[in-house]
């Protein structure tokens, strides 16, 4: 496996379509967990800021699998190099056991091999960077496994484990990869019938598979409800597309005749199968003419043709038939990976009729052979090193160059109310936002808390007032004003999540709530999830006192996956908007423009060459026609010095003061690089804004905070000799 990972020890990390995406959403559910929330459906740093409900509609397993790496102190870039890492050796090893069923030890170490290498297994790899498909490469052969066991297993002592087994595989296809979950379905409907075929199962065993499947819906059912009953709020309910037209092989291009596989797509992009794999399939044929080997090689080489054959255009007919639910692939191409499963078998096959086991030294070469061929053809991939720094700026800058948004190339996230074109949301607007029927912007207002997707602030009002959040509205969204549930509704052309409130004082708490499929699906996975691991945790107490610890260690470790699973859902369900923060008040009142309402900074005592990063909570108090920058200072305590500064369009550049709604919600972060050289000492950090082109700052009105007329004090900082 080493030279299939060889090139991921390069520095940085490499281009591909998709592979930043992944690095960006494992930091954010990095930042989420640390926050308080277990399992994220709301990214709030995403869209420019105005949040995006990835995790409610995206696989959320391939992040988990990185989580622990970056819990453990590794960054986004070396996280997800090493869950492609271990997925890819999980991704052998899973194949390797699975063919141990058919095959021996060594024609099956040489189909793990072969699983590994194959093109279309690297190419998700280091050219799509489709992290989450990449990885139902694991779960394919183990699916297989542990519904093959259920079907036939002889031992009545192991029939709840391959139960237990076979759920919880098929529900971590699901919630690695919907859509390769729908490629594989038929497949694992085949092979069950295959199997049902030779073992002729009696009752037993056929409640045993539907249970096996009534588990891993149930166990999904916190990612899968939600997409279904939801999908219409987002782009994903536009429908199904016709553009997989555009994408398939003709049949004469089916295989590349290039000496090595080509990872160069072409444009309409379709990815080919390679020329040795092509042989490889023309050489199984004759396993049909070998009695020990043609009943696998007669299922296996159906899938091979079968998923080789939905690649071309020879296909269309069926597509246009199953056009509803097949146009959601977008891309012909998926079903290689099944090419690549059954491939993959077929080399063991073909290796075990054509060498003994008695003579380990035909498969420790065919071993060899792969293992240099695949180190070969990697020397073709285009890889090349991305930028070191992947923070949320650069996300956004990168986005922003891109016209995309929400680490999407199609918007497929983006909400329905949004009216904006997703290429502009962090451009300035053609016209300003207003709404003049809005209610009246509160005056006394007070910010005194911020959570992941929580606001507490202080309201004081007589009159009816507006208050909206600078998120994108998405149903859940609600304010707790007055001992009831206010819902938000979505406002101005982005969409944004709005408040009409009626008069009164107190706390007021806007939200984001889970919704009624977000809720149900929680609970039926949740309940799942306890119920299987408290009953693999009684088998595990009953067999450790009657037979050896070893014998019961199975039901062990089978029954961490499912704890982990119901504590994560529980914790979601009891906490879903993370910890409170208290930010520092300020409530200053810029020429009745615009209130600073609060900051949060990071700390306060710094080093020569740190950076400083302070967040700002601005409160417009009109509909802003002029355009407006935002500043962060840095002076000595004298003022005569200002070291560092950090000016321009607030949300880090990315929310133009034209975007604002009266009455939003703006946090507003800045960094500021202190100088290599800076003298330790104490310095004064200010915060303002001006009037752009003319640079004219607002004028401070009044202010919980010292202030100079023209900017506020926010805090005084210590800089230390490094």
């Amino acid at each position: 496996m080493l030279p299939a990972l060889a090139p991921l020890a390069r520095p940085g990390f490499f281009e591909s379509h998709d592979g930043l995406f992944h690095v960006y959403r494992l930091a954010a559910l990095d930042r989420a967990v640390r926050a308080g929330v277990l399992y994220p459906r709301w990214f709030p740093e995403f869209a420019f800021g105005y949040g995006h409900p990835v995790l409610n509609f995206y696989g959320p397993l391939s992040y988990y699998w990185g989580l622990p790496f970056t819990l453990l102190g590794a960054d986004a870039v070396l996280a997800t190099k090493l869950v492609l890492a271990t997925g890819l050796l999980a991704s052998a090893l899973a194949l390797y056991a699975f063919a141990r069923l058919y095959l021996d030890r060594g024609p099956a170490l040489v189909a793990a091999v072969v699983y590994a290498y194959l093109p279309y297994h690297l190419l998700d790899l280091y050219v799509r960077g489709a992290m989450a498909e990449f990885l139902a490469f694991v779960w394919f052969p183990l699916i297989l496994l542990a519904f093959h066991r259920l079907l036939d297993e002889s031992g009545r002592q192991h029939r709840p484990t391959w139960l237990f087994l076979a759920g919880l595989t098929l529900a971590a296809l699901v919630l690695t990869h919907s859509l390769s979950a729908l490629v594989f379905a038929p497949v694992l409907a085949a092979y069950v019938l295959f199997r049902g075929l030779a073992t002729r199962p009696d009752g037993q065993s056929l409640g045993r598979l539907f249970l096996a499947l009534a588990l891993a819906a149930a166990l999904s059912a916190f990612y899968w409800l939600p997409v279904l009953a939801e999908s219409q709020y987002v782009g994903l309910g536009s429908g199904t597309s016709t553009g997989y037209q555009r994408h398939f092989l003709a049949l004469k291009s089916l295989f590349s005749l290039d000496l090595a596989y080509s990872y160069e797509a072409q444009d309409p992009v379709t990815f080919s199968l390679g020329w040795v794999q092509g042989l490889l399939l023309l050489a199984a044929l004759g396993l049909l003419f070998w009695r020990r080997t043609r009943r696998p090689a007669i299922f296996f080489l159906a899938v091979a043709l079968t998923s080789a054959w939905m690649l071309t255009t020879a296909s269309q007919p069926v597509w246009r038939i199953l056009e509803p639910a097949l146009a959601f692939l977008q891309y012909p191409w998926r079903f290689q990976a099944l090419t690549v499963l059954a491939s993959a078998m077929l080399a063991g096959l073909l290796l075990q009729a054509l060498a003994r086991a008695s003579r380990p030294g035909a498969w420790a070469a065919a071993v060899l052979v792969v293992a240099v061929t695949g180190a070969w053809a990697l020397a073709a991939l285009p890889l090349t090193p991305t930028r070191s720094s992947l923070s949320v700026e650069d996300m956004w800058a990168g986005e922003r160059g891109a016209g995309q948004v929400g680490t999407t190339w199609t918007g497929e996230y983006l909400p329905v109310w949004v009216k904006e074109q997703r290429w502009a949301i962090s451009h300035p607007p053609e016209n300003p936002a207003g709404d003049p029927s809005a209610p009246a912007v509160a005056e006394e207002l007070t910010l005194t808390g911020v959570g992941y997707t929580r606001y507490h602030l202080a309201l004081e009002s007589e009159v009816e007032t507006s208050l909206a959040l600078h998120q994108f509205y998405y149903p859940g969204w609600q304010a707790r004003w007055q001992g009831r549930s206010v819902p938000a509704r979505p406002a101005g052309n982005l969409g944004l999540a709005a408040f009409d409130l009626p008069p009164g004082e107190g706390l007021l708490v806007l939200r984001l709530a889970l919704t009624p499929a977000q809720r149900w699906g929680s609970l039926v996975s949740l309940l799942a999830a306890l119920a299987v691991a408290v009953s693999l945790l009684a088998r595990f107490q009953r067999a450790r006192s009657t037979s050896s610890l070893q014998a019961s260690s199975p039901h062990l470790a089978l029954a961490l996956p499912y704890l982990l699973l119901a504590s994560t859902l529980l914790a979601s369900l009891a906490m879903p908007n993370g910890y409170l923060r208290a930010p520092a008040t300020v409530n200053a009142n810029l020429e009745d423009v615009v209130r600073l309402q609060a900051f949060e900074l990071a700390g306060e005592r710094y080093r020569p060459g740190d950076t400083l990063s302070v967040t700002l909570y601005w409160l417009p108090l009109a509909h802003l026609v002029a355009d407006y920058k935002a500043f962060v200072h840095l002076t000595d305590a004298a003022i005569t010095r200002q070291p560092a500064q950090h000016d321009g369009d607030p949300g880090a550049s990315f929310t133009p003061t034209g975007r604002w709604l009266a009455g939003e919600l703006v946090p507003d972060p800045h960094s500021l690089p202190l100088p290599n050289d800076l003298a330790p000492g104490r310095y004064l950090l200010w915060a303002g804004m001006y009037e752009f082109p003319a640079v004219q700052s607002l004028t401070v009105v009044s202010s919980d905070l010292p202030d100079d007329g023209q900017r506020v004090l926010l805090a005084e900082i210590e800089v230390v000799a490094p």
